[in-house]
């Protein structure tokens, strides 16, 4: 969880340097620039949604007629996060990822309730002050008049011009400018847009970057009035100087309204904006800054969510839904993991609880009779059949080894391995020769004695890279238990002379240490 809204926080800061790009083209271009705000705003909420979990179809262009199988978005991206920002929302934080994740996501719908609130209070705020409000007559519209508020544009159903009472009594030149500004919000529809874009930050409000986009639109959205109004025709010298007039009245603000008083230093930046004259080479730059914008908007597209990498997909075929059902069921690894088995769209999803190695679900894709290519990965699954035709057995196969074998179980049986997972993790102690199978791997034996196969033979395999990162370290200096992961691990944490590791290691009935795991 932490490491999807880290992954959508990336996103947003490269959409919100190739919306900026794209800003500054557009005022080279005298265009407007809301869209782009707005644009930025939308991509940064859906587009970590869309590329974490949809998978599209393809037309069959190259074979007409065949049956396309269907690609995760996330699956053709090219730029992976880096590592220790993925770390960050990994699995070892012993015992505690699951309450974790809880926590955020209660944490989160707990934000965007109180934004809701927020919004629908200032909605209800604004139409208890209507009521105290009058109508009058201004320069031949009707409008409302505040004793402390406006000029704004206020309402979303219907939408009204507001205009403080100190008004009426300026020149009648100081109030069409003023009145051509906020008839501009009401033609645009920005009260609406706001409405709009407000609503879009209940749905992350944790992300600050699109706090910032909404403040930009909303700059924008100012700026682009003002562009309206003088390509209306209107004086640019009596407009700047009732900007700045209405700029001295400290009005107060009536919740998320398009309003002609801002700030002092971004009233001075819509001046300079309005006087601004075209520059030499402005065709080559504006064009410069949209490649760049685009660039960005590519870079943010391609960048890949946690749990995935963007390995090349394998030849697949399609098999029927029947066809797929055989291998639907529950699967067991040990007495506290289970695989689990279901069908989604073409393929099957793959669960596999306590084992750090996969700890995401897993989507495959038939690659002939009782294969399955994993979208992501290199690994296959591979299923042994009984006599009836349906699946006994199920092998995860990477690069030639068998890494996990799992035997078919009842919907019971599985849910006893569940029940002896979270009591495990529940309980925090550690298993029986997990302190003996610590010293081992500290001791760093050159035999894999007391070790799994699998573990000995990688062990071996990664000795030299080993000794390096333990002479770094330094001695051993003393450990403790830490807890249990979520995968049911031991993890300990190691103090060297010049460092600190935590260890991660997993130990059988009959004392064998069969995983282990270590990191700085």
């Amino acid at each position: 969880m932490i490491g999807w809204m880290i992954y959508a926080v990336l996103v947003a800061v490269a959409l919100s340097v190739a919306a900026m790009a794209a800003e500054h083209a557009a005022r080279i271009r005298r265009r407007a620039t809301r869209g782009v705000w707005l644009a930025a705003l939308a991509g940064s909420l859906m587009l970590p949604v869309l590329i974490a979990s949809v998978t599209i179809r393809l037309p069959g262009v190259f074979h007409p007629g065949a049956q396309p199988s269907p690609i995760a978005l996330r699956d053709v991206t090219s730029i992976p996060m880096p590592t220790k920002l993925l770390d960050l929302g990994g699995t070892h934080l012993y015992g505690m990822p699951d309450r974790i994740d809880a926590w955020i996501r209660a944490g989160w719908t707990m934000l965007s309730l109180l934004m809701l609130l927020a919004l629908a209070t200032s909605s209800m705020l604004l139409h208890r002050r209507k009521r105290g409000w009058v109508e009058a007559t201004l320069c031949g519209e009707t409008v409302l008049v505040a004793p402390d508020m406006g000029p704004a544009a206020a309402g979303l159903l219907r939408p009204r011009i507001v205009v403080p009472a100190w008004l009426l009594q300026e020149p009648e030149s100081r109030q069409r400018a003023v009145m051509a500004h906020e008839g501009s919000h009401l033609r645009a529809g920005d009260p609406r847009l706001i409405a709009l874009a407000a609503l879009m930050l209940v749905s992350m409000p944790w992300n600050p970057l699109l706090w910032w986009q909404f403040r930009r639109l909303r700059r924008a959205i100012e700026v682009d009035c003002d562009a309206r109004v003088l390509g209306r025709g209107g004086d640019i010298g009596e407009y700047c100087e009732t900007l700045i007039h209405v700029g001295q009245w400290q009005s107060s603000r009536a919740g998320l309204v398009p309003a002609m008083s801002e700030s002092g230093s971004f009233l001075e930046q819509r001046i300079r904006l309005m006087l601004a004259r075209p520059r030499k080479w402005a065709g080559v730059t504006a064009l410069a800054l949209v490649c760049a914008s685009l660039g960005m908007a590519a870079f943010a597209a391609q960048m890949t969510p946690p749990g995935s990498t963007a390995h090349g997909a394998q030849e697949t075929v399609t098999l029927t839904p029947a066809a797929l059902d055989r291998y639907v069921g529950f699967y067991k690894v040990s007495s506290m993991s289970r695989v689990g088995v279901t069908r989604q769209g073409d393929g099957l999803r793959i669960v596999i609880t306590a084992q750090r190695s996969a700890p995401q679900p897993q989507y495959a894709l038939p690659l002939g009779a009782d294969r399955f290519a994993v979208q992501g990965s290199d690994a296959v699954v591979r299923f042994t059949m009984d006599a009836r035709g349906h699946a006994k057995q199920l092998d995860i196969v990477w690069k030639g080894h068998v890494v996990l074998e799992a035997m078919h179980i009842d919907k019971a049986e599985a849910g006893r391995i569940d029940a002896t997972l979270a009591a495990r993790i529940k309980a925090q102690k550690p298993l029986p020769g997990s302190q003996k199978a610590l010293k081992l791997l500290l001791s760093d034996p050159v035999s894999g004695a007391g070790m799994g196969d699998g573990l000995a033979q990688a062990r071996a395999q990664q000795r030299a890279s080993r000794e390096e990162y333990l002479a770094r370290l330094g001695p051993v200096q003393s450990y403790a238990f830490a807890g249990v992961s979520k995968f049911g691990d031991d993890v300990y944490t190691v103090r060297h002379a010049h460092g600190t590791e935590t260890m991660e290691l997993y130990v059988d009935r009959n004392g064998i240490l069969t995983w282990a795991y270590r990191h700085p």
